[in-house]
């Protein structure tokens, strides 16, 4: 072997290993605090056929269903209160559909921009979702909510349909994790929202 193939071969395994330290070391670092019980996770499960996922979240808010209710709906107002949501913006609301734009960064991954449509059922208390654009993936799906008897807590029920448009360069394991991290990151912005004095 010659001296310029030799060294061709050792400057393309630096590169590589500098790009994996670029991106996949951030990405693995950031995930590890999703793996295992996130205390505002009830439960959790994550089923894959084909190149759909479907995601399923339980949750309790110490909060009234009127509250959260009027806080998840609105979704526009997610870059103030949701981490990792960049920008939303009503795009238009028609009734109780309502399009909004919106930049996601999770987790150590690139931003991801989406154009969604949320429905909201008021009187079952369901607010529905499904993409209108992204480049990188479909999601659609609900969230479903229900008061407790004593009126102070709200039990939220997920679940989602995820199909990649493109090949991502992740494991499944970090897709999972960048989906807990966005589900928990909501809870908290909609917790925060029903819970903030109104007045």
């Amino acid at each position: 072997m010659n001296t310029k193939v030799i060294v061709g071969v050792v400057a393309a395994v630096v590169v590589v290993i500098a790009a994996a330290a670029y991106f996949v070391i951030p990405i693995w670092s950031s995930t590890a605090k999703w793996k295992g019980p996130v205390k505002e996770i009830e439960s959790e499960k994550f089923t894959k056929e084909g190149d759909v996922t479907t995601i399923q979240f339980s949750s309790r808010l110490e909060a009234p269903l009127d509250k959260v209710q009027t806080a998840m709906w609105g979704v526009e107002r997610g870059a103030e209160s949701v981490e990792g949501i960049r920008q939303s913006n009503l795009v238009k609301q028609e009734g109780n559909t309502k399009v909004v734009e919106l930049q996601l960064k999770l987790l150590s991954l690139p931003l991801q921009q989406f154009t969604m449509e949320f429905t909201l059922d008021q009187a079952k208390h369901r607010m529905s979702f499904k993409t209108l654009q992204s480049q990188t993936q479909d999601l659609n799906g609900w969230y479903q909510l229900e008061g407790s008897p004593d009126g102070t807590q709200t039990h939220v029920s997920y679940e989602a349909k995820s199909r990649a448009k493109v090949p991502l360069p992740v494991p499944q394991s970090v897709q999972e994790s960048a989906q807990k991290e966005f589900f928990v990151n909501t809870l908290r912005g909609i917790k925060k929202r029903a819970q903030a004095p109104t007045g």
